[in-house]
């Protein structure tokens, strides 16, 4: 049987991933994984001392498709598999999914997963694809369905594939699988299980809507592969009004609710209804757009006098509630603010509880905290000013502006025609 390149992302191997590794050593030719100049040192082997090459491989200025791209090159096989550090499995995993491969013809195989967070547990068991690969891409939401982890693939594929976006810092494997959706052959090793502890990091979901903006929607036929179950010859105005909302609503499942509120416009443009409307009009109040919120809410616009004034009343509701806890936090009632704020998002977590929050923590010296939350924020709302002037100011002190352009770039760069 085959020997594999194990590829490791996000750092070096852990010992529970080299006693894994140990257990299946022979069918293992080597295992690469990202060092740093500064972090070089012999890696140890522990207990498990699997007798297989260990390769640091110096990456500092790599990460996403540049990382993956980096490992592909120093790999000495013709077969990869990506795992994480902290990764482990039983000793029949790695040849289950080449027997898998070799016998399904497969260009990418997939294992379930076990995640674990702390003392909770995710088992995550996968549908099997095999056949219905283009499933993936109407889905618009490919990391549902197939994980980045616990996959096993070939030199061939990823050669013909193009290899991975290296402008992309992550989602760069859900950017190779919608590329190559139309001949790519994927299949779930069904009994194989890959365990891992997941620790809670910070999500760029810009990534996920910039993929499915720029590349998806423009690349792939929407009557015939993104939405062929909808009514396009009989009913062409409401098709395009309803996938227009689907994506709309992917994007906001992403935060990206700046391009989601165009994309539920030009359902609105399309085909008048009043589930749209309550999209668009959501998705605005989130953003902390509440005078153009409220300008929707009327009879004009379909909507029942008595429906119109009870959502209007909510609207000003949350709006005077953001304006009396903005004056709170500017008086420096920073506990009271605090104590609040956990029933306040049970309700509304909007970029304007968002920026506060990342006030707060900018206010008690938590530059890190204030950068996640005013990068949230600005995901939301990209057009703010004051949320871009407090991301900016933010991003400077911690040497981050590169990340900052780039969620920018993301947001607001070319969108669907």
């Amino acid at each position: 049987m085959e020997k594999i390149s194990v590829l490791v992302l996000g750092g070096e191997p852990s010992e529970v991933l080299l006693e894994s590794l140990a257990a299946s050593e022979e069918l293992i030719k080597e295992v690469l994984y990202p060092a740093y100049p500064a972090c070089e040192k012999e890696i140890s082997k522990g207990n498990s001392k699997p007798e297989i090459e260990l390769i640091p491989v110096i990456s500092q200025d790599f990460y996403g498709g540049a990382l993956r791209n980096e490992l592909l090159k120093r790999a000495n096989s013709d077969y990869f598999l990506f795992l994480s550090p902290n990764s482990s499995f039983d000793e029949d995993f790695i040849g289950e999914l080449l027997e898998e491969k070799l016998s399904s013809a497969a260009n990418l195989v997939y294992s379930n997963l076990i995640i674990r967070r702390g003392d909770e547990e995710e088992v995550k068991n996968y549908q099997q694809l095999n056949g219905k690969e283009l499933s993936l891409v109407a889905s618009l939401s490919p990391e549902e369905w197939v994980p980045e982890v616990g996959v096993l693939t070939d030199r061939f594929t990823l050669e013909k594939g193009g290899f991975f976006d290296e402008e992309l810092y992550d989602y760069e494997f859900y950017d190779f699988l919608y590329r190559n959706a139309r001949w790519i052959k994927l299949s779930l090793s069904e009994f194989s299980y890959l365990e891992f502890e997941q620790e809670r990091t910070f999500i760029d979901t810009s990534v996920r809507s910039f993929v499915l903006r720029n590349r998806v929607l423009k690349e792939y036929d929407w009557e015939r592969e993104l939405f062929p179950f909808l009514s396009w010859k009989e009913k062409p105005e409401v098709a395009r009004a309803t996938a227009l909302t689907i994506i709309g609503r992917r994007l906001v499942a992403y935060y990206d609710l700046f391009n989601a509120t165009d994309f539920f416009r030009r359902a609105l443009l399309s085909f008048h209804n009043q589930e749209t409307l309550k999209d668009l009009i959501s998705s605005l109040v989130r953003m902390g757009l509440f005078e153009e919120a409220l300008g929707l809410l009327s009879e004009t616009q379909g909507v029942p006098q008595e429906a119109a004034e009870a959502e209007r009343k909510k609207v000003k509701n949350i709006e005077l509630l953001i304006n009396e806890l903005e004056k709170a936090v500017k008086e420096g009632k920073l506990y009271e603010v605090i104590a609040t704020l956990p029933e306040i998002l049970e309700f509304y977590e909007g970029a304007p509880v968002l920026n506060l929050m990342g006030v707060i923590n900018w206010l008690g010296k938590d530059l890190e905290g204030a950068f996640k939350a005013f990068y949230k924020a600005v995901t939301m709302n990209p057009i703010n000013r004051d949320y871009l002037f407090n991301l900016t100011s933010v991003a400077k002190e911690l040497s981050k502006e590169e990340q900052v352009k780039r969620l920018i770039k993301n947001l607001v760069g070319e969108r669907d025609g």
